[in-house]
């Protein structure tokens, strides 16, 4: 790993250090003075707020052991549209419970019918008081400590406020008040009950008196959870439960909606004093703050650019092998006939032994003594030659495609031989490289959905959210993997090495003064070294450009090979 990827990787680091610090660190001393204890200790019986007093430890604890849904009924209007409410479990939890005559009408309805209601409250309203209880249907207690009977043991349960426990209201049931003499008790405090349940045909309705017993820090204790347990048992895990939040009737109580989990419960007392939102909030700092986040971004985008010289990066000399295969084409394409171009080849063959060798083939008078003549002076077997030069002759062979192919292989042969021709020794001078990029849309395309995660994530943690941290993350990732991709190029061909990229870090080095082997399927080419090292190219990843480049380097490996 190079001294610039270790410090992309620490520069990284420091900026996601820096960002959680902007989150974390207060905006000064005297908020911390202000921010007396750790929790709020508002009594609201709110579903998703982890406070002290409020239920979401017990709600959790519910979605577990349903396997159906939990839903939360925030009006009464609205519960013909939850599935399966005709069957469902009823539950409230809360200081008083009030609903209208026909929708409790609706719900006892539902209980004959077969659901499951678990009302928990403090206080009725008299409409759903006279219903089930007679006057004075209650027995209470006035301290800082309930001893219950759960299950077959007495435990205790402590009212705490704060950091202190302090005299509370402990109501239970008073026994002859209650006017379904069918009812069956389960839970006891102060020698009554304080939960029983009542027998509606099909099903039934549960009541409990203590709904303190379900918020956050007594559930976390083991005879909180104990308690827990035994009403979860109460309901049916196989039907849909809801909660009623319409039926809180003390309107001065904040309601949170179960399904918004980003409900603020607390209102101006927890006010976000870090740093990002003191930036946020005023003009200037917001503005220094958005253009920096554009120049981060800029950058980006510079680095990432593609470094490919305007120049190509060798000089190509001027290749007469091409001008001679478009002769070639063009005269077999005009004709149509392999005679045709055996006759061109035949023609050129003999211009090159004039050229080189001063020998005069063209005359059929003189050949035979001047192939004498040519035999003598090339360093090549006589036997080889002579057949090179039948081969020519149109009359004496069945001239086809295939045969074309051979008499050129066998040309060629002489040629290189003979130093006619010379292959180069590197596909690259010395001082030049050629780079096989990559296609630019898949990196674009990372790198745009990246910048856009990157901003959700902002805007989160701009909100006070730290989910958007999980985002954050993420996104500097596949920005810092897209720029890499753009950036760097699959491969760089150099004359003695080739250097192949990886797509997160490193590179690799494979000489090339050995033998290697390839082999060209449709999407790949795989090359296999000498010294055991293996590498595949995957022509899919490469530009057009860079595609041809690499058919160019595959037949000059072959070609050094053969």
């Amino acid at each position: 790993m190079n001294k610039k990827v270790i410090l992309s990787f620490l520069g990284f680091a420091l900026f996601i250090g820096l960002v959680i610090w902007l989150l974390d660190n207060s905006g000064g001393g005297e908020a911390h003075i202000q921010k007396k204890y750790s929790s709020d200790w508002k009594k609201t019986y709110e579903l998703n707020d982890e406070n002290p007093r409020n239920i979401s430890f017990f709600m959790e604890l519910l979605d577990v052991h349903v396997k159906d849904s939990v839903y939360n009924l925030k009006y009464w209007s609205d519960l013909d549209s939850i599935p399966r409410h005709e069957e469902a479990t009823y539950l409230f939890i809360g200081n008083e419970l009030g609903a209208p005559d026909d929708y409790y009408d609706s719900i006892m309805h539902y209980a004959d019918s077969g659901a499951t209601v678990y009302l928990s409250f403090n206080h009725l309203t008299s409409n759903l008081y006279d219903r089930h209880f007679e006057e004075g249907a209650f027995y209470w207690d006035y301290s800082k400590v309930l001893f219950a009977w759960i299950g077959d043991t007495t435990v205790p349960f402590y009212h705490v406020y704060e950091n202190d426990t302090i005299n509370e209201d402990w109501y239970a049931f008073s026994e002859t008040e209650i006017i379904d003499t069918n009812y069956r008790s389960y839970l006891f405090a102060m020698k009554h009950p304080f939960a029983f349940y009542e027998k509606h045909h099909k099903g039934k309705v549960h009541f409990h008196s203590i709904p303190d017993l379900f918020e956050n820090y007594q559930v976390i204790q083991p005879n909180g959870y104990a308690h827990a347990r035994i009403v979860l048992n109460k309901i049916p895990k196989d039907k849909p439960v809801i909660f009623l939040t319409c039926g809180i009737n003390d309107s001065s109580e904040p309601v949170s909606i179960y399904e918004d989990e980003d409900a603020d419960s607390d209102g101006a007392e927890k006010e976000d004093t870090s740093l990002i939102q003191f930036i946020l909030k005023n003009p200037i700092l917001r503005l220094a703050f958005l253009l920096m986040i554009v120049l981060l971004l800029l950058y980006v985008f510079f680095r990432a650019k593609r470094k490919e010289e305007i120049l190509p990066g060798y000089s190509q000399k001027r290749n007469m092998s091409l001008a001679f295969v478009e002769t070639l084409s063009s005269i077999y394409i005009s004709r149509n006939s392999p005679i045709g171009v055996l006759q061109v080849m035949r023609k050129n063959f003999y211009s090159a032994m004039n050229r080189h060798f001063y020998v005069d083939l063209s005359r059929k008078e003189t050949r035979e003594q001047n192939l004498e003549k040519l035999i003598a002076k090339v360093p090549y077997d006589s036997e080889k030659l002579v057949d090179i030069v039948n081969s020519l002759d149109s009359r004496k062979n069945n001239v086809d495609n295939r045969y074309l192919g051979t008499t050129y292989a066998k040309i060629r042969a002489f040629y290189i031989e003979t130093g006619i021709v010379r292959p180069s020794e590197s596909f690259v001078v010395s001082d030049k490289v050629v780079d096989l990029n990559k296609r630019l849309w898949p990196g674009a395309l990372v790198l745009l959905k990246s910048i856009l995660l990157l901003m959700k994530g902002l805007m989160l943690l701009a909100a006070g959210g730290s989910i958007g941290m999980f985002l954050v993350i993420p996104a500097m990732v596949l920005i810092y993997l897209a720029s890499r991709f753009i950036r760097l190029p699959l491969a760089t061909i150099q004359s003695d090495q080739l250097i192949i990229y990886g797509f997160v870090a490193g590179k690799r080095v494979i000489s090339l003064n050995q033998t290697i082997h390839c082999t060209v399927d449709k999407t790949r080419v795989t090359f296999e070294c000498e010294d055991g090292n293996t590498f595949i190219i995957r022509q899919a990843l490469l530009s057009r450009r860079a595609q041809s480049a690499l058919y160019q380097f595959v037949e000059f490996i072959k070609l050094h090979n053969s």
